[in-house]
């Protein structure tokens, strides 16, 4: 063989290891983004299983459809820790989203099935909130209010399409 023949031969095999790296590598990326998307709908799930979230969408599905402030008050310490927490989390949820940290996918298949049920009664409490923190917030000038965040996450919600079918 000679030296020509030779360096073509080394380039092609060059050229072919460099390929096989590259479909590698873009294996590898997409095994990553699977195993991402995978943890973070397992986060979302962990939060909707633990027992304080749990407790707290228990409180919200009790609470009246007309409620007020003093309903509000009226609950005990656990049921307004539970609360808090179920409200936080979802907020927290929505600012994710927002920012496309996780998927408007993932987010309904676990939240839909409460929020259909549960929206106008999340949204009251945050309308109570509101009026709560309305001296704040013409104090500092912003119209911020406790759970932007979570109302927005309804409203994307109001819009995303139910399933057709039910998984059963």
């Amino acid at each position: 063989m000679d030296l020509d023949t030779a360096a073509q031969l080394g380039e092609v095999f060059g050229g072919l290891a460099i390929l096989i790296t590259l479909l590698f590598g873009l294996r590898q990326v997409s095994q990553w983004n699977e195993n991402r998307r995978y943890d973070i709908a397992q986060s979302v799930a962990s939060h909707l299983s633990s027992p304080l979230i749990q407790r707290g969408l228990s409180v919200v599905g009790a609470l009246p459809d007309e409620m007020s402030v003093n309903d509000l008050q009226q609950l005990s310490r656990e049921e307004k820790n539970a609360l808090n927490a179920l409200l936080v989390g979802m907020n927290n949820h929505g600012v994710m989203t927002f920012h496309g940290h996780l998927s408007l996918d993932i987010i309904a298949s676990f939240y839909q099935p409460y929020t259909l049920y549960l929206d106008s009664r999340f949204r009251k409490v945050v309308s109570i909130m509101y009026q709560g923190t309305q001296h704040i917030r013409e104090e500092k000038g912003t119209t911020l209010g406790p759970f932007d965040w979570l109302l927005w996450l309804l409203n994307k919600l109001d819009e995303y399409p139910l399933p057709k079918e039910s998984v059963y």
